[in-house]
């Protein structure tokens, strides 16, 4: 056998087993970097003049939740052709790994989502605390994109719109940040994918369970966002200023970022039930949120910051 790349496996040809490892467990889609924000990649998307983009965040879909499904079906379908949608984490309840999107249930929801990227819908969706292993395979039974980080949504000389799941804003949980850091290594992200299907879902019921136990011991304070991670967006040239958005804690909110200078808001997306099938509309008119099928031009409750831990 001759020595051409062509003869080579795939691993040596790709720059060593580590780097081919790791592009198992990477996205599909490929955008520039702008910048990182807490740890966060962070990318920006340029909108058209009239372009209305829906939002949604933490819909936490399970197949045997079929009103849910149907919800969110509903949703989708009232989007016109070309119309842009951005889930911010925490599509599935949970995702392990390509496994799952073979299995029964699990492919249908699939199945849902690429009849509207074949109408003509783009859907984007970005990693949450619960499937952070979409990926790849994900992308290509769909039609979606998945973005391992954040979204900057930019309208010409308007005020951007910056998109995060949210975990990354809530310091004061200490014991989640170090767990999220362990999990989310590609030694363990690929470990997870490796595993049959049977295996890492109980590995996955089993670590909800673990963590519903500590969120009910956890003060509640200590799940919000934290004043310092926000005061460090009005550190970032290229991001501010800008609005901030995101999901995570389950909770429609808006309040103010604190620090000095121009001003600066930020909102949070409920999670999506059945009935209300909250989420948000960003067009011309700015941010709307929407929930059972009217408007809320307060955006939920006013919500302030836990305070930094010590």
């Amino acid at each position: 056998m001759g020595r051409g790349g062509g003869s080579r496996p795939r691993w040596i040809r790709g720059g060593g087993l580590c780097s081919f490892w790791r592009r198992q467990v990477a996205e599909m889609v490929n955008l520039p970097v702008l910048t990182r924000f807490l740890g966060t990649k962070l990318a920006a998307l340029s909108l058209c003049e009239e372009e209305e983009v829906l939002l949604v965040s933490d819909l936490h879909l399970r197949p045997e939740e079929e009103e849910k499904r149907a919800a969110l079906e509903a949703l989708l379908a009232g989007r016109p052709a070309g119309s842009l949608v951005l889930i911010l984490g925490d599509l599935f309840d949970y995702w392990v790994g390509p496994p799952q999107g073979r299995a029964p249930g699990w492919k249908e929801l699939q199945e849902l989502l690429r009849r509207e990227c074949e109408r003509g819908l783009s859907l984007w969706v970005l990693h949450g605390n619960r499937d952070y292993q979409l990926g790849r395979a994900f992308e290509r039974r769909t039609g979606a994109k998945v973005w391992g980080g954040g979204l900057l949504l930019r309208r010409g000389e308007e005020r951007p719109l910056l998109c995060l799941h949210g975990d990354e804003l809530c310091l004061a949980d200490l014991a989640y940040q170090k767990a999220k850091r362990r999990l989310r290594s590609w030694p363990a992200r690929l470990l997870l994918r490796s595993l049959p299907f049977a295996l890492s879902r109980r590995l996955a019921d089993r670590a909800r369970a673990s963590s519903r136990k500590k969120i009910a011991k956890t003060p509640p304070e200590s799940m919000l966002p934290t004043r310092g991670a926000l005061r460090a967006l009005r550190k970032e040239p290229s991001l501010f200023p800008c609005d901030l958005l995101f999901g995570h804690i389950h909770r429609a909110s808006h309040g103010d970022i604190p620090g000095e200078g121009e001003p600066g808001r930020f909102f949070v997306l409920p999670s999506f039930e059945p009935g209300e099938a909250g989420h948000a509309l960003f067009g011309r008119s700015g941010l709307v949120l929407v929930r059972g099928g009217k408007d809320d031009p307060s955006f939920g409750t006013f919500l302030s910051p836990a305070e930094d831990s010590q």
